[in-house]
């Protein structure tokens, strides 16, 4: 655990220092996988404060973007492994879907501390994870300005998808791009 604290740590400070309110993030945040309702048809969670073990799992790192001063949502969660195995992929790409039956706009990745190159297991077995990010050999400024350039694309992806999911907004066209930063 000592090594991917170092990098949640670095990831959580640079967050803090360039997200703009009303976006803050959390440490080690639940989120809600369910949402459901008893026989006499009331929530069976509080939706506003979900706790791990009553329908929510944990998360490393949480974005959240406040609402109102009851309301925030979550919009991009950040989970930290030292190194990807099949079996990271395989449970975090189960609990991003979880996650996003919830909240559709969620953005959802990991972020290996320990790997220099997204290992190809990730594009086997993922079907819901939005990113993976490898940090090996980022130091310093270099780091911040990954973890600050991630952060901001991933906000944004939310925000559209946010307007799309509730209707405010209708499009032509919808894609999903991939991305790749060439060693």
């Amino acid at each position: 655990m000592a090594a991917e604290s170092k990098f949640v740590a670095v990831a959580q400070e640079v967050a803090e220092r360039v997200l703009p309110s009303p976006l803050f993030v959390q440490r080690g945040a639940a989120l809600l996988y369910q949402v459901t309702v008893n026989n006499q048809l009331s929530l069976t969670v509080n939706v506003t404060r979900p706790a791990r073990g009553n329908s929510a799992f944990q998360t490393d790192l949480c974005v959240f973007e406040k609402k109102t001063e009851e309301v925030s949502i979550p919009r991009v969660v950040m989970e930290f492994k030292t190194s990807i195995t099949t079996h990271d992929v395989l449970t975090y790409s189960a609990k991003a879907t979880k996650h996003k039956q919830v909240y559709p706009y969620l953005r959802y990745g990991i972020v290996a501390s320990n790997e220099t190159a997204v290992p190809g297991r990730l594009f086997t077995h993922n079907e819901s994870l939005d990113f993976c990010a490898t940090v090996s050999g980022l130091e310093g400024q270099a780091l911040s300005d990954f973890f600050a350039s991630l952060l901001s694309s991933e906000v944004e992806s939310s925000r559209k998808l946010e307007v799309i999911a509730f209707g405010s907004v209708r499009t032509r066209l919808f894609r999903r791009e991939v991305i790749l930063h060439v060693l």
